[in-house]
C-alpha cells in the first residue's frame, strides 16, 4: 500500500518536473453558493421561484435570535392578527420537536434589522414566543419583486391565506412596488385580470362595513362581488347600505351573516320605488281636459289628447312636458 503510494507521488513529480509551469491556467472553483444543508433544503422545497433565486445568488442556512429579525412589509399573512389561540399549537411543536423546516429571510436592505422574514410568518411569530427566541432561517439574496414571487409561489403550494390577506396586500404590492400599474403585476405574477379584480371587491370595501365584520379572514369572493355591484348602483343603494352597516353595528352577527344583510339592503334599494297612481287634466285650445295625462303605480303614462288640443300642437306639447318635469 506504502509503496504504491510513493509510486504514485515520484510519477506526479517527474510530470511536473518536465512541465511548463508558468504557462498554466489555474480556473478558480465554481462558486455556486449553495451549502450542502442548503441544497437539503431546497430538495424539499417545491417552490419554483425560491430554486431560481438560490441558483443564482445562492442560499446559506443559519440560527439566528428572532430580536434580530423583522417581518417584509409586504408579505400577505397579516402579522397582527396572529396569536397564542391560533398559534399555539405551532408554539408547543416548535418547543418539543425543534423548528423543523427554516424560513425565507433576506438581508434588511433599510437596516432596520439584520434580516427581513419573506415566507413563514406564522414561525416568526412562534420562535418569538419561545424562550430561546431562537430562529431557524433559510437566507437568499432577492429584490421586492423576487420576494414577492417566491411568497406568491409558496403560498399557491401551502394555499392557506385567506382571500381578505390575498385582496389587501395585492392592492399594497401594486401601489407600491408596482407604481399602481395592475397590469404589469398581472404580467409579471401570472395573475388574470378577472381575479385581481375580484379581490379588490374585497381590498375596496368600504370602511364603514370593514368595521362592523367580526373576522375579516371569513370575507369571500362572492359576496363581496355582489356587494361592490350594488355599492355602485347609485349613490341611493350605496347610502342605503352603509345606514344598514351603521344600524347592524354591535349586534353580534357572524361575517356572513351581516354580509348577507347588507346585500339584501342594496337589492332592497336597487328596487324600483312604488310610485302612486296620478292623472292631471290640461286645458288646451279652449278644452279642460284637453291634455289628461295618468301615470300608474307600474309607472307607465297614458296619454289623451282631444280633438280640439290636437288643432294646437305646441300647446299639447307643452301640457305634456309640464306634467313629465320632476
Amino acid at each position: 500500500m506504502g509503496e504504491g503510494i510513493s509510486m504514485a507521488r515520484k510519477r506526479i513529480s517527474d510530470i511536473a518536473q518536465g512541465a511548463d509551469l508558468d504557462n498554466i491556467e489555474v480556473k478558480p472553483r465554481q462558486k455556486t453558493g449553495l451549502h450542502s444543508r442548503g441544497r437539503a433544503f431546497l430538495s424539499q422545497s417545491p417552490n419554483p421561484a425560491l430554486h431560481e433565486a438560490a441558483e443564482a445568488t445562492g442560499l446559506q442556512e443559519l440560527t439566528v435570535s428572532t430580536d434580530d429579525c423583522r417581518l417584509w412589509e409586504y408579505n400577505d399573512r397579516i402579522y397582527e392578527e396572529l396569536s397564542m389561540e391560533n398559534c399555539k399549537s405551532l408554539v408547543d411543536d416548535i418547543q418539543k420537536n425543534s423548528q423543523l423546516q427554516p424560513v425565507i429571510a433576506r438581508r434588511d436592505p433599510e437596516g432596520k434589522k439584520a434580516y427581513q422574514i419573506i415566507i413563514g410568518t406564522r414561525r416568526f411569530w412562534a420562535c418569538s414566543h419561545i424562550p430561546s427566541r431562537q430562529i431557524k432561517i433559510a437566507l437568499i439574496d432577492v429584490d421586492d419583486k423576487q420576494a414577492y414571487k417566491i411568497m406568491r409561489s409558496e403560498n399557491e403550494e401551502r394555499d392557506d391565506t385567506t382571500a381578505y390577506e390575498k385582496a389587501v396586500n395585492a392592492k399594497k404590492v401594486i401601489a407600491e412596488i408596482y407604481a399602481g400599474n395592475q397590469k404589469n403585476y398581472c404580467l409579471e405574477n401570472d395573475i388574470g385580470e378577472g381575479t385581481l379584480s375580484n379581490w379588490m371587491a374585497i381590498a375596496d370595501m368600504d370602511r364603514e362595513i370593514l368595521d362592523i365584520i367580526p373576522n375579516r379572514f371569513e370575507i369571500t369572493v362572492k359576496p363581496a362581488i355582489q356587494l361592490r355591484a350594488l355599492m355602485n348602483k347609485s349613490s341611493r343603494v350605496k347610502k342605503d347600505i352603509l345606514e344598514k352597516a351603521r344600524e347592524l353595528k354591535g349586534q353580534g352577527m357572524s361575517t356572513q351573516k351581516i354580509l348577507h344583510a347588507l346585500i339584501a339592503a342594496g337589492k332592497s334599494a336597487a328596487q324600483p320605488r312604488g310610485i302612486r297612481p296620478v292623472e292631471k287634466s290640461y286645458t288646451v285650445a279652449g278644452d279642460k281636459k284637453g291634455v289628461v295625462v295618468k301615470q300608474a303605480a307600474s309607472g307607465a303614462v297614458s296619454i289623451r289628447i282631444s280633438k280640439a288640443a290636437a288643432g294646437d300642437r305646441a300647446a299639447a306639447l307643452k301640457a305634456i312636458k309640464q306634467f313629465l318635469k320632476p
